[in-house]
């Protein structure tokens, strides 16, 4: 009882923290309620709604990740089996390869890795890196035309967005981006190009309407939404209920069936309960589960 009461007052001091010019006081860094499920649309012209004041915690906070254990521990044993067996750091809590890298960059790799296997859209990426990027060090140049070459991702700046708005759509299928992925990071390079997006506007939004703004854009999803706010931004309490390695992991955890059309978002919700408010680091250690299980649909 002692070690949970702890976690919940280590969650409460890493809650948003409030400037003199908040309206209103935020008890959590996200609400109890999963995000808003909305269709994907055209590009939206809205304004997106930024919560003046708050800036929301994320688990590269320090402590964060050490209160979120701890809690969840505490809250469910079963898990804490898991965690305890599981020697990998959760990687949520770790720095990115690119730790500069931007909203913006971050939405259009997650484009080019939809559908893929990792080596594959590794490949395109950086065949699109080649064809657009920068090179931070021009000395590896003459490699550029070495189809065997040596050179990283790392090895290049990402096109801004107005030059992707810029591309033309067949010469980006070149690289290997199909029709619709072109596509779809010229609508994504077109919301940051045209200022309806920012890297702050995002910082400044709640889970809640980062996912309202996203999934509007053509090409977002749901579950591309989730994995940004979970690896980009690093925010503690995202549940992924599309994702099916989750679903499966979950239903495994808590003994309930698994099918084609269960569990519900609103069951695995309703399940989760007791993870909040460190949902995305459960979700974590359920992918780690779910390499170690085999499971029948029903």
């Amino acid at each position: 009882m002692t070690s949970r009461r702890s976690a919940r007052l280590l969650a409460k001091a890493a809650s948003p923290i409030l400037t003199p010019k908040a309206s209103k006081v935020l008890k959590k860094p996200v609400t109890k309620k999963p995000a808003v499920r909305v269709a994907a649309a055209v590009t939206s012209t809205k304004v997106p709604a930024i919560d003046a004041g708050v800036t929301y915690a994320t688990l590269a906070d320090p402590g964060m990740m050490e209160a979120a254990i701890l809690y969840l521990k505490s809250a469910d044993p079963k898990l804490g089996q898991i965690i305890d067996q599981t020697t990998d750091e959760c990687s949520m809590s770790l720095t990115r390869d690119d730790d500069n890298e931007t909203s913006f960059v971050s939405l259009c790799k997650s484009v080019i890795f939809q559908q893929l296997a990792g080596n594959a859209a590794r490949a395109i990426l950086l065949r699109f890196l080649k064809r657009y990027g920068t090179l931070t060090d021009t000395s590896k140049a003459p490699l550029l035309t070495d189809d065997s070459s040596e050179l990283q991702l790392t090895d290049f700046e990402f096109p801004t967005a107005q030059q992707v708005v810029a591309m033309d759509v067949e010469e980006m299928k070149a690289v290997g981006l199909g029709q619709r992925k072109a596509e779809y990071l010229q609508a994504v390079a077109e919301q940051f190009n045209s200022g309806a997006l920012s890297e702050k506007m995002l910082l400044g939004m709640s889970d809640e309407n980062v996912s309202r703004t996203l999934v509007s854009i053509r090409g977002i999803g749901q579950w591309t939404c989730d994995m940004f706010l979970m690896f980009h931004l690093k925010r503690p309490n995202i549940l992924p209920t599309g994702d099916l390695a989750v679903r499966k992991a979950m239903c495994h955890h808590f003994k309930v069936p698994f099918g084609k059309k269960t569990p519900t978002h609103e069951q695995m919700v309703e399940m989760a309960q007791a993870w909040e408010p460190y949902r995305s680091v459960a979700t974590w250690y359920m992918w780690r589960l779910a390499g170690t299980i085999t499971q029948k649909t029903t």
